[in-house]
């Protein structure tokens, strides 16, 4: 393979995962609005019960919408007890959302200029 079909070959790739970075970033966002302005007790009627938890197991995400529920709460001690794994969860949805808004701005503000 020679220099130039390498190069391809990664500008090929750095496109795929911007395509999935992007998409990654509307559904945090989409998750987070959700989240913070859907009345919790029609979220937590609609989400279905876990497959895990059927047959008496836990999956790593298993409460994690109603951890994710008294995270916006502010019931940190609440939302540990229901998923530990919730609070990383939470917290990369909201990197990824205000650093995919900032990038989307960055370039709104640039073809604008």
């Amino acid at each position: 393979m020679n220099l130039k079909q390498k190069n391809q070959k990664n500008q090929e790739l750095k496109n795929a995962i911007q395509i999935v970075w992007q998409i990654s970033g509307v559904l945090s966002i989409l998750i987070l609005l959700v989240v913070f302005f859907v009345d919790e007790n029609l979220i937590l009627s609609k989400m279905p019960t876990c497959e895990y938890r059927k047959i008496g197991k836990e999956c790593f995400l298993c409460g994690s919408t109603r951890a994710f529920i008294d995270l916006k709460n502010m019931n940190f001690d609440k939302a540990w007890s229901l998923n530990k794994f919730s609070f990383f969860i939470f917290g990369a949805l909201v990197i990824n959302a205000i650093l995919f808004l900032k990038t989307i701005i960055k370039k709104y503000i640039n073809t604008k200029l």
